[in-house]
């Protein structure tokens, strides 16, 4: 099988950080344009026709629908959005797959499999469709890692690696058993992206891995000092004293 030239349509320099990085390891595709302006990446596409597109919807100016539109010809296509309500309409413009943000690397390969390997009937084609837009009515999965910016730099950061969160204003400092990042991303974005069951907000300004819960102690006024397992002691909030209580057994 020949090399698929892949271009990369996404306003959000992230997005476009996390195809790269799982695509890196994937010979038989080749990126050979990224845009994060979808007028530029019409005018691409049209003089420089590609096998395959990755595609976000929600953008400003031009949607991932309108540049579909304008293209003379148009590729195999796999929409990623942060929103579910466009999966139907993704699959009636012929789209290989439909990727909720945030998705997994297993979740990417499943997609980009389709496109390698398409062999599927009419049929199975849409009873896999079928079977995709009922699993967006289902609560969200997580992903195994975050994609954040760090200076000039976007960094992959394992979930599991993350002991907590503190809010640095409008940026958070990420503590991890690699050490302490700051990044650009509020606190309250970040724990949008993060597991419930894995991560309990402690206070305003803190989120927890739970799993990295040392002991706790009373600070007398109703909270706790949480320890955790960098050493590190995280103020617990009266506020938010009693979600904390429901991990004790």
């Amino acid at each position: 099988m020949s090399t698929l030239k892949a271009v990369i349509v996404d306003d959000e320099e992230p997005g476009r950080a996390v195809v790269e990085e799982y695509l890196e390891d994937i010979d038989q595709v080749e990126i050979v344009a990224s845009f994060g302006a979808p007028s530029k990446a019409v005018d691409y596409l049209n003089s420089n026709p590609a096998d395959l597109l990755f595609l976000d919807i929600q953008m400003p100016g031009m949607d991932g629908f309108e540049l579909l539109d304008q293209l003379d010809n148009i590729p195999q296509v796999i929409f990623s959005t942060a929103h579910d309500a466009y999966a139907l309409r993704a699959f009636e413009v012929n789209a290989i797959d439909y990727l909720l943000k945030p998705y997994t690397q297993q979740r990417f390969n499943e997609a980009l499999q389709r496109v390698l390997n398409k062999q599927e009937s009419k049929e199975q084609e849409q009873e896999r469709i079928q079977s995709i837009i009922q699993q967006y009515k289902q609560p969200n999965s997580y992903p195994d890692r975050l994609f954040v910016r760090v200076g000039v730099k976007i960094i992959p950061i394992a979930v599991d690696d993350i002991i907590w969160i503190q809010a640095e204003g409008d940026y958070s400092k990420i503590h991890t058993k690699n050490g302490a990042h700051l990044c650009s991303t509020g606190l309250g974005n970040l724990e949008d992206k993060l597991d419930p069951e894995l991560f309990q907000r402690s206070h305003r300004s803190y989120l927890l891995a739970i799993k990295e819960l040392q002991n706790l102690q009373s600070d007398g006024g109703g909270g706790f000092i949480a320890e955790m397992s960098d050493g590190a002691e995280v103020k617990v909030s009266r506020s938010h004293a009693d979600d904390i209580k429901k991990l004790i057994v």
